[in-house]
């Protein structure tokens, strides 16, 4: 009896415990969580990306950070930035940086710079050359710590393990290249994409199985899990891969509209499991334009290209012009005959990035900063004479970059491992150099007077970039703009400064009561807008009449935002 008890009492148990583990079988699974959309902003000065190319980039392994390519006066270098973080760091060493590619680890990063594939450590921002890459396309690391990368437009995707590089994959009937692998897998697995002779792309993924094709694309492809991301028609898609069969199943679905695609064929997007970059194809040329201070319409000199630098000779009638090279992505600089006509000058020819061109007092040479030697250092070149070498100018531990040259000095701004940027003079008579206004913060492009006696710089020591003043010897600063300015310029009479704020070209005069006496402060009016330059890399004022060269869209300026989407599988339907 007393069993029968006990058994009744289990049952009633049971069933209590039972109701509602079937409740809650019968209940909706938990939505997924929607997707966030953010936006990337580029850095201050900065543009996203590098030429027409608005994003390159990787996540990190942990999906809490990514590094990405901008652009600062034509330098392409990485940055780093926390996902929930609203500003990025620069990464020194990395000048020149395309394609990052971020090692499982976390530690570390490979890129391409200066025709080499090369790696970066964070904990100690050690770099390292690994493996010569003349055109490069794409680079992953494997698991076991190896690297796949593809170092020319033509052939195999190369692996790089222990010091040895062997071919990783087999050109087939109809190869043309193999290019932007991206690791797939704990095994080892990846995908690539397959360049054939007749321009069509195709997406293949290599297992320890075997190799097969998943799919033709518009331009890379990637596989996160169990879904391929690839484009088609600017149209970021994603389609499940059932690893069972080998093949693509069910429908795509759209993830983003408009993504772009580059001139060799990545798409302009990033992907993990959680977070999703992409962003639109814009052409970002600029072209060479005269603006009058005096209401005349604007006048366009010689073709657009992707400048970023502009500097007038003393007698206005040449520029000197940064320009990136369109194949091998360097920077090299130009001298352009400022009437429109005329023969364009290459003034550099290094492999190396030759940028921030300054001209001599006498307009007869022009010194820039150089790579070619491995390290940034400062050469000379005589100005209209393209046989002529380039002369090292001043070679120190410093990153030097030269700003102007007026009164046989040398200005030039460098950076201060224990503080940020200083500004220094350089006497090339005697090779002295001097630091000219040093603090804990940054002192950049520093400009003379025309007559000598006063410097204007940049300064961020009030929480954004404004432009001051000093005397020739650094002494009786005074603080120009008030609501942000940077790119100061003086007006060829030296009775104002122009510089940037926005999209503006602002003008303060100096206040006509100010003493101008020897040592004194100057006095500056309230800056007024001059005019509104939308999308301006860089502008310089005439020295022979009131007139702004400056460096605009070569067409309508297209905003090219870059998109995070957070979360972005729940946008697929349950398999």
């Amino acid at each position: 009896m007393v069993l029968r008890i006990v058994a009744a009492l289990l049952l009633v148990v049971a069933i209590g415990l039972a109701w509602p583990a079937v409740r809650h079988l019968r209940e909706r699974p938990p939505s997924p969580t929607p997707p966030v959309r953010l936006s990337l902003a580029a850095p201050p000065g900065s543009e996203l990306g590098s030429g027409d190319e608005a994003l390159d980039a990787a996540i990190s392994p942990d999906d809490r950070s990514m590094v990405f390519v901008a652009t600062t006066d034509g330098t392409p270098r990485l940055w780093r930035r926390a996902v929930d973080a609203d500003r990025a760091e620069s990464l020194s060493g990395t000048d020149g940086a395309q394609l990052p590619a971020w090692k499982p680890t976390g530690g570390v990063i490979a890129f391409f710079s200066e025709r080499t594939l090369k790696q970066i450590s964070l904990a100690d921002g050690v770099v390292r050359d690994l493996a010569d890459a003349s055109a490069p396309a794409g680079a992953t690391w494997l698991p076991d710590g190896s690297l796949l990368f593809s170092p020319e437009s033509r052939g195999p995707i190369r692996h790089l393990q222990r010091g040895m590089v062997m071919n990783a994959t087999t050109l087939r009937t109809g190869d043309r290249a193999h290019v932007f692998p991206i690791a797939a897998a704990a095994d080892g697995s990846f995908v690539y994409t397959a360049v054939r002779d007749d321009g069509s792309r195709v997406a293949r993924l290599v297992e320890p199985k075997g190799e097969h094709e998943l799919i033709t694309t518009g331009g890379h492809a990637q596989l996160v899990g169990d879904l391929l991301l690839f484009i088609r028609d600017n149209v970021l898609l994603a389609q499940r891969y059932d690893p069972a069969t080998g093949v693509l199943v069910g429908r795509a679905t759209s993830l983003a509209s408009g993504v772009g695609v580059s001139a060799s064929g990545r798409g302009l997007f990033a992907a993990s499991a959680r977070l999703l970059l992409s962003a639109t194809f814009a052409p970002r040329a600029r072209a060479l334009t005269w603006l009058s201070l005096e209401g005349s319409p604007p006048t366009t000199i010689g073709e657009p290209a992707d400048y970023w630098q502009a500097r007038l000779s003393p007698d206005d009638r040449y520029v000197a012009l940064t320009v990136t090279a369109p194949l091998i992505r360097t920077l090299d600089i130009r001298v352009v005959p400022t009437t429109g006509g005329g023969i364009v000058e290459p003034l550099t020819l290094a492999l190396a990035a030759d940028s921030d061109p300054v001209w001599s007092p006498d307009g007869r040479r022009i010194v820039f900063r150089s790579l070619q030697k491995g390290q940034p250092d400062l050469f000379v070149h005589t100005a209209h004479q393209t046989e002529a070498t380039d002369e090292p100018f001043l070679r120190s531990p410093l990153d030097e970059t030269p700003t102007d040259w007026s009164g046989g000095r040398v200005l030039f701004h460098a950076p201060d491992p224990k503080s940020a940027f200083d500004l220094w003079t350089f006497t090339p008579a005697t090779g002295e150099r001097q630091v000219l206004v040093k603090s804990a913060f940054s002192e950049t492009d520093g400009r003379w007077s025309p007559d000598g006696r006063w410097i204007a710089y940049v300064s961020d020591e009030s929480g954004q970039p404004d432009v001051y003043v000093v005397t020739s010897e650094g002494k009786s600063r005074v603080r120009v703009s008030l609501a942000g300015g940077s790119r100061p310029r003086w007006r060829r009479d030296g009775g104002a400064i122009l510089f940037l704020r926005g999209t503006r070209i602002m003008r303060a005069d100096i206040d006509p009561s100010s003493s101008r006496a020897e040592g004194s402060a100057l006095r500056f009016l309230a800056a007024r807008s001059v005019i509104d330059v939308p999308g301006v890399r860089d502008f310089d004022v005439a020295h022979r009449r009131d007139a702004i060269v400056a460096l605009l869209p070569a067409q309508p300026l297209v905003p090219t935002p870059v998109t995070a989407l957070v979360d972005w599988r729940s946008l697929l339907s349950p398999p």
